[in-house]
């Protein structure tokens, strides 16, 4: 490449000074959504967790600097007591002087004595006891212990969206615009978004030289399970629902034979609390098991989405439920793994313990449960019991052919992802990463501009060999119906699932992208990605992938796997190559 003129390079400079000063002018008349200085953009407060931007002009300053700034650290406008008593915020004023809030309704004086890190309130009695628990469980983000004042004057935090000034001398010095503000959450300048109590984002944790066995359902119904009947020391069972009897039965003998057994699930799913499921959890918690069910308040997460249990050393992760349907092999087309010993580190920005090595992906989700089963939105079976209102429900009872058994036992590296946080970017990133071939199924998606789904088209549109299989359930299909219209001129082929037999209905939220397979829980749509608990592996492994992309094709064609022609005769020749033979056998004709 030839080095640029001085008369390049001059009028490049010229333009990009002009196009910086532009933009200045820009934010300055117009700051919408911010967070930090007045009229920098430099953040947003969303309307929902994830939404919020984090701020961004103070990892580039001076941080003595960026000390000295007044501004909104922490925002809590909707407490869950009643009239929304204790609200408050909270600000840095740099010194002493005439300082006040402003919403271009009200206008609150700030005491002309306060300096430093300072929660403000209008029921400071209310406040104190919010202030600590906020403390006590997500800490101060370095920005030091506030000093609670009393403002001078009536300023109400809206609940329902706000755009709040902080004012020195009547000229704004710090704005904060926001939207709905969830019940229970704080917003925090250090977080960027809002954030239920007891709410910490997870890191990717990896795993690697893990043993892995793949395995779908309902073509075998044993494999979720036989860790449960082995386990010697713990077991732990997440879900969504809990219907079946012998994942029951299974969970009461381990407590018989003194086997430490907890189990965890959602309080609220769609269609209410079934009374079966009732049933068997007042069985399973007379046994002595540790039951706990997410239906506090403040709820951290809409739906407590995740299936998957820890036995002793191994973990299996699943799209389905742990019911007849799910894991009885009755009905759904699902996808699971179990995963065995192995070291790990995790990726991201972590601390000393989460990259320590000799953990296995059942630790990693021992951890998880352990979380979500302490913190202050799980109660006990019993109090839950108490004040709610179970209905009946059916029992899937259907019988399918074992087409795909689960191959030997290997090795891979896997990666655990979790929502809210870390999953939904995760699979972004593999696609948009994908060089040969992206294989998704889900029931249905959020439309063809869900952003997983504009990662499989972008693939598409670079030559990646792109399918997308869906439902055909009666419930699923109009609108899945509609996606296959919308994206039929462009080159992603998307399918709707015809079972013929070999079972109910598609279930499994899966991805095999080149040489990796992810399985669990994650349905495609925003929701899920940022207000459900939701648990996936990724698991790194060419002979994994192959596994689920054989199975991935019978279900797009309705019938077999075929082994093209041309490829038959020189298989056996092929050792060499024997990756890439492997691959292309699968064929979507």
């Amino acid at each position: 490449m030839l080095p640029a003129s001085p008369r390049s390079a001059s009028v490049s400079i010229a333009i990009l000074t002009a196009v910086t000063l532009a933009l200045l002018v820009l934010t300055t008349a117009a700051p919408v959504a911010t967070a930090g200085d007045a009229g920098t953009g430099s953040g947003i407060a969303g309307p929902d967790p994830g939404d919020a931007v984090r701020q961004s002009n103070e990892g580039t300053e001076n941080r003595t600097l960026v000390a000295m700034k007044p501004r909104i650290l922490e925002l809590f406008p909707n407490p869950t007591a009643a009239e929304n008593r204790g609200e408050y915020l909270v600000v840095r004023l740099p010194e002493q002087g005439n300082w006040s809030l402003s919403d271009g309704y009200h206008e609150a004086s700030i005491p002309a004595n306060a300096s430093g890190v300072v929660a403000l309130s209008m029921d400071p009695t209310n406040t104190t006891a919010l202030l600590d628990d906020e403390t006590a469980s997500a800490g101060r983000g370095g920005v030091g212990e506030p000093v609670l004042r009393e403002l001078d004057g009536y300023f109400p935090l809206a609940a329902s969206g706000d755009r709040i000034e902080l004012r020195r001398n009547g000229t704004a010095v710090a704005v904060v615009d926001y939207d709905r503000a969830p019940e229970g959450h704080r917003w925090r300048a250090d977080w960027g978004e809002w954030r239920p109590r007891g709410y910490d984002p997870r890191p990717v944790a990896r795993t690697e030289n893990t043993t892995v066995t793949p395995f779908v359902l309902p073509d075998s119904p044993q494999v979720p399970v036989d860790p449960l009947r082995a386990a010697d020391d713990r077991l732990l069972l997440a879900g969504y629902t809990l219907g079946s009897e012998r994942v029951a039965d299974l969970l009461v003998g381990a407590a018989d034979r003194g086997v430490e057994v907890r189990v965890l699930v959602e309080g609220s799913p769609v269609g209410g609390f079934s009374a079966r499921s009732a049933r068997l959890l007042d069985r399973i918690a007379a046994a002595g098991v540790e039951v706990r069910v997410l239906d506090g308040d403040p709820e951290r997460f809409r739906f407590h989405h995740a299936k998957y249990a820890v036995a002793d050393g191994r973990a299996v992760v699943l799209t389905e439920n742990w019911k007849a349907s799910g894991t009885g092999g009755r009905t759904n087309r699902g996808w699971g793994v179990v995963t065995g010993a192995s070291r790990s580190s995790s990726v991201g920005e972590t601390t000393t313990d989460e990259a320590t090595d000799g953990k296995t992906a059942a630790d990693d989700l021992a951890a998880l449960f352990r979380e979500d089963a302490t913190a202050p939105d799980a109660r006990s079976w019993s109090s839950f019991r108490n004040d709610t209102e179970f209905h009946e429900s059916g029992t899937a009872n259907g019988s399918y052919p074992v087409r795909f058994e689960p191959p030997a036992a290997t090795t891979a590296d896997v990666e655990l992802l979790t929502t809210p946080g870390n999953a939904a970017d995760r699979l972004v990133a593999r696609i948009d990463a994908a060089d040969d071939r992206v294989l998704g199924v889900v029931p249905r998606t959020g439309g063809a501009d869900n952003r997983i789904v504009r990662a499989l088209r972008r693939a598409a549109d670079r030559g990646v060999d792109v399918h997308l299989l869906v439902s055909g359930a009666w419930y699923d299909r109009e609108t899945n119906r509609a996606l296959v219209d919308e994206l039929a001129d462009e080159p992603i082929d998307v399918a709707i699932s015809e079972p013929r037999g070999r079972f109910g209905k598609v279930h499994a939220k899966g991805l095999v992208v080149d040489d990796a397979a992810v399985v669990g829980s994650l349905n495609w749509n925003e929701g899920a990605a940022t207000e459900n608990r939701e648990v996936m592996l990724a698991v790194e492994d060419e002979s994994v992938a192959n596994f689920y992309a054989r199975a991935y094709a019978a279900d797009w064609r309705g019938g077999g796997v075929h082994l093209p022609v041309g490829l038959l005769g020189g298989l056996a020749a092929a050792a060499a190559g024997a990756g890439a033979v492997a691959r292309r056998e699968v064929a979507f004709a």
